[in-house]
């Protein structure tokens, strides 16, 4: 009954402000999600991660995930429960799966609470390969991520989605919040200088906009067979350009700067 109160609660007073272009089921999917992980942490002392496929956005079931020296399983909707932990801090969650990048996933709990519990995991890539991407929460509900290649092309959903020569793709758009938005190039070349950067496309026009920088973004990236960097935006900046790295010979330069 209370679970069933609190999504009445949600659905009456949260406000999509629903156009043709929205998936209602796909939204009331996602809220109902939220508020059973909230609803579990309160009332059945347990804490929850889920786990979705970075290229379709598809939850990952079967997964092994390794949490406190105790391993669990993801079910059909990609999700593990775990014994609520006790204690505000950082939290690692051992990642693997057949057909998936095995990476080490950290959350925070904040106020006895999980932060952010949802990951975006990438398929196996090939050698050579890069992939990023893109998480965030359920406001803004349209960032758009663009890639650029100096000289070469530039890979976002108002861009070209595939580059010309076909090294480079946009996976996965996402306008309706939480993402993921994936970007994967086939073929880094050592040469090439590669920039990534997140547009808030909700709040375009609005330069003193907090709403990106509130958006709990979160930016992995995966080369070959390893998770290479994970890059979180800053809180409270005002601006609608997520500047976030550079990548050239092989190295990272991170900006981690919001600016307009």
């Amino acid at each position: 009954m209370k679970r069933l109160l609190l999504l009445y609660f949600a659905v009456s007073t949260m406000g999509f402000g629903l156009t043709a272009q929205e998936d209602i089921e796909d939204k009331f999917k996602t809220m109902e999600d939220k508020f059973e992980d909230a609803f579990e942490e309160e009332e059945g002392d347990q804490m929850t991660l889920r786990f979705f496929n970075a290229e379709d956005g598809e939850p990952v079931p079967g997964a092994q995930v390794i949490i406190n020296e105790i391993e669990y399983e993801t079910d059909y909707e990609g999700k593990v429960r775990f014994p609520k932990i006790g204690k505000d801090g950082n939290y690692p969650a051992e990642f693997s799966c057949e057909g998936y990048i095995s990476a080490v996933y950290e959350f925070e709990i904040r106020a006895l609470t999980i932060f952010r519990n949802r990951f975006s995991v990438s398929p196996i890539l090939e050698l050579g390969s890069m992939r990023i991407v893109l998480d965030w929460a359920r406001r803004p509900r349209d960032l758009d991520a663009h890639l650029m290649n100096k000289g070469k092309y530039h890979i976002s959903y108002r861009n070209d989605q595939v580059s010309s020569d076909g090294t480079a793709r946009l996976d996965r758009d996402d306008r309706d919040g939480f993402g993921p938005e994936t970007i994967t190039i086939n073929d880094i070349n050592e040469d090439d200088n590669y920039s990534y950067l997140v547009f808030d496309y909700s709040n375009r026009g609005q330069t003193n906009s907090r709403s990106l920088s509130k958006s709990e973004a979160v930016v992995r990236v995966y080369i070959e067979d390893r998770l290479a960097k994970t890059i979180n935006i800053r809180e409270n900046d005002r601006g609608t350009i997520w500047k976030v790295f550079t990548f050239r010979d092989n190295k990272f330069i991170v900006f981690n700067e919001i600016i307009n």
